[in-house]
């Protein structure tokens, strides 16, 4: 009776979604265009100062300069997952140095010291996710205001003094280089395998996705919206915290009420550079990596060529806005023009087109698993392989004769048309 009622019993369907490699598709991604881009400014780099360029500590000067503000790209790309934007980042990065100094000041050891502004900043994080999250306030005009308040705050307690009093390895970290690779990308990369598990491989991360995609839906499905978004701003207080240490030691060990402005709005450059959508969920952390080290090269290259420093955000910010509308320019860019000039303007012929092209897609992937599967024995599969070529065969011949015969109409209609309206 068991054996019988195993053998009634459903197979189970494997729903699991399974993509394999394909390098073609893998060198026009857009992670590998910013590594072209990158290459690309190396490339001018080394034609217009190869001597510099290849001399000792070049390469890991210019690749220290961009890395204080890499924490804030990390946290950023989860604020702008969840379709929010944060614009408190660099205040809050300074309020949590001023939180380390004033401790160290006050005699603190080093580690309490460190770990009290990191909390600093995951506090100022904390009070900008209630405001979003629980009253429901728009993020960009929280983060507006509070960066005022955390700016405020911090140039009320230091007026114009400068906090000098910092741990001695927050310079060691900017600056030092292990076996010729800088200690400050070394952490980034610590960091950023960490931001990808977090975002791409965990339960957490995938929440993100989904939440940027559509909160009501997110909120039907059981998910908690509210104190996912707190987490989310908490987090990226934290990495307030974090870069503080590094944007401290790059600064050589000192912090004032006016440093770090427009930091916030680099972390969102690369950020949307890297791929990450300002609209959410959409994005990965591997884009905003390589973008850090682009914007690092780019702002140094520029430098060297001797573009001010005011012509220097222009280009950047042109760079920027090219860069990000490249894919979807191309793809409508793309589609226009194959309506015009294939399909004479004839939606109706782009249409049946289309579908004729997604019919013919789902056969041949049809052929692909008729040949892999090991059940089927080879005239079956010959059998079924034929079949779908020649349904294949025919879709396409009948669209072909369709769009030949739409198209006609439309001349025609153009023709009587213009016949109709002729001035005698």
């Amino acid at each position: 009776m068991s054996g019988e009622k195993n053998s009634n019993t459903a197979p189970v369907r494997d729903l699991t979604v399974k993509q394999g490699f394909k390098l073609s598709k893998f060198l026009v991604s857009w992670e590998m265009v910013l590594v072209y881009i990158l290459i690309l400014i190396n490339i001018v780099l080394i034609a217009s100062r190869p001597n510099l360029y290849f001399s000792s500590g070049t390469i890991q000067s210019i690749i220290q300069s961009g890395m204080d503000v890499c924490p804030l790209v990390l946290g950023m790309i989860l604020i702008l997952m969840l379709g929010d934007i944060d614009v408190s980042v660099a205040a809050n990065m300074i309020f949590a140095s001023m939180a380390t100094g004033l401790c160290c000041q006050a005699g603190l050891p080093a580690l309490a010291a460190v770990i009290i502004g990191i909390l600093a900043g995951a506090a100022c994080g904390m009070f900008n996710g209630v405001c979003v999250a629980y009253i429901g306030m728009p993020a960009v005009i929280v983060t507006i205001a509070t960066s005022m308040l955390f700016r405020g705050i911090v140039k009320i307690v230091l007026d114009v003094n400068v906090l000098k009093q910092f741990p001695g390895f927050y310079t060691a970290i900017a600056w030092t280089n292990i076996a010729e690779i800088p200690l400050s990308l070394i952490l980034f990369l610590i960091m950023g395998a960490g931001f990808v598990f977090l975002l791409q491989k965990s339960k957490f991360g995938r929440k993100l996705y989904i939440i940027g995609n559509n909160p009501t839906c997110a909120e039907y499905s059981g998910i908690d919206v509210k104190k996912t978004k707190l987490l989310v701003f908490v987090i990226m207080g934290a990495m307030c915290g974090v870069a503080s240490i590094f944007f401290v030691g790059r600064m050589g060990g000192s912090v004032s009420s006016t440093m770090g402005t427009g930091y916030e709005m680099t972390a969102i450059a690369i950020c949307v550079l890297g791929g990450v959508s300002t609209n959410g969920g959409k994005g990965k952390v591997y884009g905003p990596i390589i973008a850090t080290l682009i914007m690092a090269f780019l702002t140094y290259t520029l430098g060297l060529l001797e573009v001010d420093a005011n012509t220097r955000k222009i280009v950047t910010g042109f760079i920027l806005i090219i860069a990000v509308l490249i894919p979807n320019v191309n793809k409508q860019l793309l589609a226009n023009l194959k309506l015009k000039f294939i399909y004479k303007g004839n939606k109706n012929a782009e249409a049946l087109n289309n579908r004729t092209l997604e019919e013919v897609k789902a056969l041949k992937n049809t052929i692909a698993e008729t040949r892999k599967d090991t059940s089927l024995s080879e005239p079956d599969k010959g059998v079924k392989i034929k079949k779908c070529e020649d349904k294949i065969a025919s879709l396409q011949k009948k669209c072909k004769e369709q769009t030949a015969a739409l198209l006609k109409e439309q001349r025609e209609d153009e023709r009587k048309a213009k016949e109709r309206f002729a001035v005698k």
